[in-house]
C-alpha cells in the first residue's frame, strides 16, 4: 500500500515538473512571437540575430577627500544661491505691496481732496 501511495506521488510531481517546462515554453514562445497588425494582417518581422559583446568593466576611481570637498562646497553654493534668489525674490514682492498701498493711499486723498472741493 505504502509503495502504491508513494509511486502515485511520484508520477504527480513528474506531470508537475512537466507541466511547468512547458508552461514556461509556451511562455518564452508567446514573448518572441511575432505581433499583429492593427489591420489584422499577420506579419513577421525579421530579427537578425546579434552576438553578444562583452563590456569591459569601467574601473570606479575613488573620490578623493579633497574632491568630495570640492562637491560639497559646490552644492553648498548652489543652495545657498537659490536661497538668496528667494530672499531678493521675497523682499522685491514686499517693497511692491508696500509701494501699492502708498500709491492706494495717495489715490485716496486725492479723491477725497476732489470731493470737498465740490
Amino acid at each position: 500500500m505504502k509503495y502504491l501511495m508513494l509511486l502515485s506521488t511520484l508520477f504527480s510531481f513528474n506531470l508537475m515538473a512537466d507541466t511547468i517546462e512547458n508552461d514556461l515554453t509556451l511562455a518564452d514562445e508567446a514573448i518572441e512571437s511575432p505581433s499583429m497588425n492593427i489591420e489584422g494582417q499577420y506579419q513577421v518581422k525579421e530579427t537578425p540575430k546579434e552576438e553578444v559583446k562583452v563590456v569591459p568593466k569601467k574601473i570606479v576611481k575613488k573620490i578623493s577627500q579633497s574632491d568630495k570637498l570640492k562637491q560639497y562646497r559646490e552644492r553648498l553654493e548652489e543652495r545657498n544661491k537659490i536661497m538668496v534668489e528667494r530672499k531678493m525674490e521675497q523682499i522685491r514682492y514686499q517693497q511692491e505691496l508696500a509701494l501699492a498701498r502708498q500709491l492706494e493711499q495717495s489715490m485716496n486723498q486725492t479723491l477725497k481732496a476732489i470731493d470737498h472741493i465740490k
